[in-house]
């Protein structure tokens, strides 16, 4: 229920800034301005921290996408969990000989963003990202030695976010964002011996704050004597 009103939440977010979008072109048409659509891009590497059942986590990704009329973006973006988190509960889900269990995670998914005077050094924007992706348990096998999943759950995941960005140069940024991570869709269960069914995963462990930095490159839009 909370991820069914976590959605309409985040479909009415994107329909403000399409309202935002809307009012600023009504105004170029008072002004008697001639609308002309600007599209630019941008690509580069992240890096996003956060916390994962109880464990600091760090993920690298990517991210890429379009600028529109310098205020507003669309793209995508990947994100890969890539510190340790152990798990050593097996024998509670079926695995009692299995040994060296570590929780995965990988995600992918599209962003949305506003950006509000894009032209000054330091501004600000909002932005949410929608994406889908795996939690993954690995484990030892006792015979083979080689780790391996034992359990996968398919996910969802939105990430409200506000951001602050410095532009450099002309062509190159850096962003920081503050945001939360909704996680969503976590089903996977084991029935023991005694019939009790156990979560595999619980979105509580997963839902959680979230900090990122990105490095953006590309064409922005704008032009700045103090940055040429």
């Amino acid at each position: 229920m909370r991820f069914k009103a976590l959605i309409i939440f985040c479909i009415i977010y994107q329909l403000t800034l399409s309202l935002i979008a809307q009012n600023k072109s009504d105004r170029y048409h008072e002004f008697g301005s001639e609308k002309r659509w600007r599209l630019n891009g941008y690509i580069g590497p992240l890096v996003a921290i956060s916390n994962v059942e109880d464990n600091f986590s760090i993920d690298l990704g990517a991210t890429g996408g379009f600028i529109i009329n310098k205020n507003f973006f669309a793209g995508l973006y990947w994100q890969n969990l890539v510190t340790k988190v152990p798990r050593i509960d097996l024998a509670t889900i079926g695995f009692p000989t299995f040994t060296e269990g570590e929780v995965k995670m990988i995600h992918v998914g599209g962003v949305l963003g506003y950006i509000h005077s894009p032209e000054k050094e330091i501004h600000w924007g909002v932005s949410s990202s929608e994406g889908v992706g795996i939690l993954s348990l690995y484990a030892k096998d006792p015979v083979s030695l080689v780790s391996e999943i034992i359990y996968d759950d398919k996910i969802y995941i939105i990430i409200p976010k506000f951001y602050l960005e410095l532009n450099m140069t002309k062509w190159f940024k850096v962003n920081v964002s503050a945001g939360y991570r909704f996680v969503g869709k976590v089903s996977s269960t084991y029935i023991n011996q005694d019939q009790d069914v156990i979560p595999i995963f619980n979105k509580s462990d997963y839902t959680k704050p979230e900090f990122s930095v990105s490095l953006l490159f590309g064409a922005f839009g704008f032009r700045s004597a103090v940055l040429d």
